[in-house]
């Protein structure tokens, strides 16, 4: 398959599974920072910095609850995000059999699977440190030792070796995800078998890295032209019905279609992967 091909089966079931799209929105959610939630996480810093001197007027019971409640809350949308990745694989194949998957199916589904889930991205986030130590450490050294020079020069190979090494793990994470979803195995399992899967396979799967960062860059561009005509609107308007009001209809206008293009984007994203492990596997 070709990158426009693969970006154009992607984009359909971004569309078409409606049903997937409270799944596309976490995942969504979590592939807006690269991978993960580390936006939502210096959001979060900021806002109790920003707060920190309501905070001052808080009992320690209070700050207790208020802690306790956003611990709860994260807790729920981390758990919610892998659910939903278990849920937009199974639910893709499903589609591209001819079947469609209800939302409750896809919890069900999701939920069944979003232990191993969570096992794999712990791994590979262990493999990520691990790798990223090793090669760091000798740098550090000869900086150490040799001064910048030294370390500049042992600096270079060593992000030769960082790139291609950070992009394999990355694979085989996506990849493992599917194989533990798809054929219900085990981290483990499902690992060793996505190292199986991708010898050979490295430009199939650097090429649907191209294809998520295309139909990305494409949902970002359209979700700006879309929205931008509508805030220069909303700002025209607050000298006719003040910034409160404003507020409010922003709410009302501007977060359906939010919501709608983040779906879309992790359904999109998730489906990418999908497609390109089940087409090589029925080939």
């Amino acid at each position: 398959m070709t990158i426009r091909e693969i970006v154009r089966q992607g984009l359909y079931y971004a569309r078409t599974c409606r049903s997937l799209w409270l799944f596309g929105f976490f995942v969504g959610i979590a592939s807006g920072g690269s991978n993960g939630g580390g936006g939502a996480g210096g959001n979060g810093h900021a806002g109790a910095a920003a707060a920190g001197g309501g905070l001052v007027h808080l009992s320690v019971a209070e700050i207790a609850l208020i802690a306790i409640v956003i611990i709860l809350a994260v807790a729920a949308v981390t758990v919610m995000r892998f659910v939903s990745e278990g849920a937009l694989i199974e639910g893709v194949v499903r589609a591209r059999q001819g079947g469609a998957m209800t939302t409750r199916e896809g919890f069900r589904t999701g939920w069944a699977h979003w232990g191993v889930l969570v096992r794999i991205a712990l791994l590979y986030l262990a493999a990520i440190i691990g790798s990223v130590a090793l090669l760091v450490a000798p740098c550090v050294i000869a900086w150490q030792a040799f001064g910048p020079l030294g370390g500049v020069l042992l600096g270079i190979p060593a992000l030769f070796i960082a790139v291609p090494c950070l992009v394999t793990l990355y694979l085989l994470q996506a990849f493992a995800a599917r194989i533990a979803v798809l054929e219900n195995r085990h981290a483990l399992d499902a690992i060793s078998k996505a190292r199986l899967f991708l010898h050979g396979r490295l430009i199939h799967g650097l090429k649907l890295m191209v294809a998520a960062f295309v139909g990305t860059l494409a949902f970002v561009l359209l979700s700006v032209v879309a929205i931008a005509p509508v805030v220069l609107l909303l700002v025209a308007l607050i000298p006719v019905l003040r910034v409160f009001p404003v507020i409010v209809l922003a709410c009302l206008v501007l977060l359906p279609g939010i919501y709608v293009f983040t779906a879309m984007l992790g359904t999109f994203r998730s489906s990418i992967w999908t497609i390109g492990y089940v087409t090589q596997v029925e080939s």
